[in-house]
């Protein structure tokens, strides 16, 4: 009787020890902000900004939202004002810019390039139908 209380106590150990190595960690859904990015960062286009990000899928859980936010020393810093989401990166001395989304339920990935005092691109979620075009304009400095 000892031998199969044993038995049976090892193998529940050994369940418990499977069940909690393998949690079903998820890669995240955005990937991290670098410390740098892997070009020399402009800062022609540094300022604060405003916009809208459009949805063209036409599904409803895709909501039209505002957009702010600053470049300083070639830094990008943008919120989507809906849900607070930050999107943060650089932008190139061509206008390129590189983004990196802070949502932990929402896979962002905007695309987008500077001209002028215009930045624009499209934007899609990787786990949503959502995708469309934003942009954002530079707002007069206060000089």
């Amino acid at each position: 009787m000892k031998k199969w209380l044993f038995a049976l106590i090892a193998i529940g150990g050994f369940a418990l020890i499977v069940v909690n190595t393998d949690r079903g960690e998820r890669a995240p859904l955005n990937p991290p902000l670098p410390d740098s990015p892997n070009f020399v960062a402009s800062t022609t286009f540094d300022g604060e900004w405003k916009g809208a990000r459009k949805d063209t899928s036409g599904d409803s859980i895709c909501l039209k939202t505002d957009i702010l936010g600053s470049v300083i020393e070639g830094k990008v810093k943008i919120r989507l004002t809906y849900n607070n989401t930050i999107l943060e990166g650089w932008i190139s001395e061509q206008g390129d810019l590189q983004l990196y989304a802070n949502s932990q339920r929402w896979g962002y990935r905007f695309a987008g390039t500077a001209q002028g005092d215009r930045i624009e691109g499209e934007w899609s979620v990787t786990n949503a139908p959502c995708k469309g075009t934003w942009y954002i304009d530079k707002l007069p400095s206060e000089a």
